[in-house]
């Protein structure tokens, strides 16, 4: 049918339709069944004519009525009880191996720090701190075992401690994704330390009043973090065994039911935060009987609703026991290089092209320039180990690899700028190259004519960042949009250093401010990312930090080597992101910098127009 046609047969449909949606007072069966007969229209036009103008008029019709139905309203508070009644419950029914699994290995845990604090008296010295043991133990002399609930004030001590507490049940849960290692690692530790802990008071002869103080608090936080632990577990397993699943699809379904789990602990967090910082504090005050039925309730709350609880709605609904997830299907996005962009546009096409592009970037990576980097790590190490067998802050750490402020060495500006350059071309080459076969050798050949000018770029960017003061990095940032251009230049105008430092600032000029926007929106990133790094609250070489030095304190002496040593892989896989992402953008700033000079995109569009458009029919719309 032509689209003329189509459109005489059913006008007046979509007037009535129309007329109807714009009028609040008017027969909601018959808006109901117009609207059903409009989306069949529109299905209809997006087979048929699906670059004409009656899809987009159809498609505006029918997304206006489903906006003002939809986007308004309010979500019920059936929705808010429905989650805590039907959908936690059934999410931890269908974790119950996972919980159950938990469970035994806390309590398995807690038994091997029962046994080691009873063959060693000084293990708790090393899980609790000798600063814990000793305030402690102090306390005891004052008759005051549990003192150390009261030193602070109870509303700080409230915020203190119910972050602390949602910080470990996170990495419980963020722990899964390690296929499930980080999960059990964590619930090792914390085992390990309650087991411990106790059996150091039933030493004091203080077990019974120990476990009527901290269990106040501690049925809450402990069983927390144990449910936790299979919220992660169910991350991990959903990674490991992904079943008919993609591994990223499964460890999307399996992160979101986890997610589920996690969130339904909030107020069990919020309760233990209060009791410890509220009531704990008044141990000695408060009867035992008082104390004994805290305890219980709080365990009678958790066993009801994790345990007894889940099988009850899983009875009542055994229809949605098992769900049969739908993988999402995301189009590919096609990238039109010749085009002006925004800095909005330029953020969302980065990571577009970086997600499209990552796995020949991490083959190109990991094949040919770790290697390289591992040749210039060994280097280093071999000449500053004796700097590096010493515990350092993040910056002593970094200063000594790639030679900031007083560890400057002129092999490190010249080595690191190597492996530098050669990320800078891998980034370059994915997104230029299109061919599929011999991607190394490809790369190496791409690499080979280019090289020398990123080099010199590198080199140049990686000296400003060394040796300029700090005032003249405010102008390095004003100028930056200049330099940025000119890898961009080198690569895609195929010239040479000094030309295309020329060139960057007549190229510039036009979109100087939407390339400044840009170049600031990456500076935010690349802070971010850092801080991720080196959060002092959870960042990941705190974790990594804590993790080693626990596991390698008593077996290696130079265990800080090994910290050092994880610290330099974590900084190669960030450099290599972030340059990455920031060569990107880079190139999609050329472009729209060149579209703004040429109008080389705007020329071949105008060379199609009017050929299969929205708004003309062609011979190509009718077979």
């Amino acid at each position: 049918m032509k689209e003329t046609d189509f459109i005489k047969q059913n006008k007046k449909k979509w007037a009535r339709f129309e007329k109807l949606s714009s009028n609040k007072s008017n027969d909601p069966d018959e808006v109901s069944e117009l609207f059903t007969e409009i989306t069949e229209d529109l299905s209809y036009a997006r087979t048929f004519y699906p670059r004409r103008s009656v899809r987009v008029y159809l498609n505006q019709l029918s997304q206006g009525v489903f906006t003002s139905l939809y986007r308004q309203r309010k979500q019920p508070i059936g929705n808010f009880i429905k989650f805590w009644v039907e959908t936690v419950p059934l999410e931890v029914y269908r974790a119950r191996r996972n919980m159950l699994a938990a469970f035994l290995f806390f309590v398995l845990a807690i038994i091997v720090g029962v046994i080691s604090q009873h063959y060693d008296s000084g293990f708790a010295n090393i899980v609790l701190g000798d600063h814990y043991i000793t305030v402690t133990e102090q306390n005891i002399a004052d008759k005051n075992p549990l003192g150390v609930y009261g030193d602070s004030p109870g509303g700080s001590m409230f915020f203190q401690i119910t972050i602390n507490n949602i910080r470990v049940a996170f990495f419980a849960f963020v722990g899964g994704i390690l296929f499930t290692l980080g999960t059990y690692w964590v619930m090792l530790q914390n085992g390990i330390m309650l087991g411990a802990f106790q059996w150091w008071f039933k030493g004091k002869s203080l077990l019974f009043v120990s476990f009527l103080g901290i269990w106040i608090h501690g049925a809450f936080e402990i069983s927390a973090i144990v449910i936790a632990g299979a919220a992660g577990l169910t991350v991990g397993n959903g990674l490991i065994f992904p079943k008919s699943y993609s591994r990223v699809q499964s460890l999307v379904f399996a992160a979101k039911r986890g997610l589920i789990i996690m969130l339904s602990l909030i107020p069990f967090f919020i309760m233990a935060g209060a009791l410890e910082s509220f009531v704990t504090r008044w141990y000695r005050e408060i009867p035992t009987i008082v104390k004994m039925l805290i305890i219980f309730f709080s365990f009678a709350i958790i066993i009801f609703y994790y345990v007894i609880y889940p099988f009850i709605v899983a009875r009542r609904y055994p229809e949605k026991v098992e769900v049969k997830e739908i993988p999402r299907f995301i189009p590919t996005k096609k990238i039109n290089w010749h085009k002006i962009r925004k800095p909005g546009e330029i953020f969302t096409d980065t990571f577009t092209l970086l997600i499209s592009k990552m796995s020949r970037l991490t083959r190109i990576f990991f094949s040919i320039i770790v290697p390289l980097i591992i040749v210039l790590i060994s280097v280093t190490f071999y000449l500053e180990y004796q700097r590096f067998n010493f515990t350092m802050y993040w910056y002593q750490t970094f200063g000594t690899l790639f030679g900031t402020g007083i560890d400057f060495q002129y092999y490190k500006l010249f080595g690191w700028c190597v492996p530098f350059a050669m990320i800078i071309t891998a980034a370059y080459f994915v997104i230029t190259d299109k061919r599929e076969d011999n991607l190394l050798g490809n790369y190496l050949k791409f690499m080979a004519k280019h090289f020398i000018w990123l080099y010199l770029y590198a080199l140049v960017i990686y000296s400003i960042f060394l040796f300029s003061p700090g005032i003249f990095l405010f102008f390095v940032v004003l100028v930056a949009p200049f330099l940025n251009a000119i890898p961009s230049i080198i690569i895609h105008e195929n010239t040479n250093f000094f030309t295309a430092l020329s060139r960057s600032f007549d190229l510039g000029k036009g979109g100087y401010g939407d390339s400044l926007v840009s170049f600031l929106a990456l500076v935010a990133i690349t802070v971010i990312f850092f801080f991720i790094l080196h959060n002092p609250i959870a960042g990941i070489m705190m974790i990594f930090d804590d993790f080693l030095k626990q596991t390698l304190i008593t077996v290696v002496d130079s265990y800080s080597v090994v910290i050092a040593i994880v610290h330099v892989a974590i900084y190669m896989l960030y450099f290599f992101i972030m340059f990455s992402i920031c060569m990107i953008s880079f190139s999609l700033n050329h472009h729209s910098a060149l579209e703004r000079k040429t109008a080389k995109g705007l020329y071949e569009r105008l060379e199609h127009f009017g050929k299969r458009n929205r708004s003309y029919e062609t011979d190509l719309d009718f077979d």
